[in-house]
């Protein structure tokens, strides 16, 4: 395998041990451990590390080495306030421009087929909340966009699983969908703008709690 798609490949696979918080803040990672455990030389371990610097995931000190950062709350704070940003500009493009009415009633039917049968299918919520708003911006056609929100998703995937847990909650963010594919299909830009502002908000404001209570449960498994 060439030497960026194995570099590539133990990104991904960091990133994801990162982000699922099996490696908790502060997590020490050392280029000879990792070269042991993927079996490879140096470089492609110092190439992902470096391309996990560069996405804020992990920061490099002198004469101390590679270690996952700790979580800044004014940071998450910021990658909500660009979520939204780029999310809005995403329904005002399917307000004016309109969006396929067959979507739409996909979209509808999955949301009303779970809020129907709560509390039973609330654990399927944090995942598919990211896809439907990964969706619309998809159906807006503007790619560069879809990559932005996608990165935005990863860096802050674990809030949403710590914050879309309380029935309320999941309720909610039902509704809320719902609405936001109502208010498109009638291309009620300030309805649909409205329900998707409550539906971010709605994860913003609790990120500190949601955070607290993540990091509390990976301890706790690590006991």
């Amino acid at each position: 395998m060439a030497s960026g798609n194995l570099s590539e490949s133990i990104c991904e696979k960091l990133s994801e041990r990162i982000l699922r918080w099996d490696y908790l803040p502060g997590h020490r990672l050392t280029e000879e451990a990792l070269c042991e455990e993927f079996s490879v030389s140096r470089s492609p371990v110092r190439e992902a590390l470096n391309v996990l610097v560069e996405n804020g995931l992990v920061e490099k000190r002198p004469k101390v080495g590679y270690h996952v950062r700790h979580l800044d709350f004014e940071e998450i704070d910021e990658l909500y306030e660009l979520r939204l940003a780029l999310e809005e500009f995403v329904i005002r493009r399917l307000c004016r421009e309109g969006l396929d009415l067959r979507r739409v009633e996909e979209l509808e039917k999955y949301w009303n087929s779970i809020r129907d049968d709560l509390p039973a299918k609330s654990r399927l919520v944090p995942a598919a909340d990211e896809r439907f708003h990964e969706t619309l911006a998809s159906l807006s056609g503007n790619g560069t966009l879809v990559k932005a929100l996608k990165d935005i998703d990863r860096r802050i995937h674990f809030v949403r699983l710590a914050d879309i847990t309380s029935l309320e909650r999941v309720q909610s963010t039902c509704d809320e969908h719902i609405e936001i594919l109502e208010a498109v299909r009638a291309k009620d830009v300030e309805r649909a703008l409205d329900a998707l502002r409550r539906n971010i908000e709605g994860g913003r404001s609790s990120v500190e709690r949601a955070i607290k209570e993540a990091l509390a449960h990976a301890y706790r498994n690590r006991e």
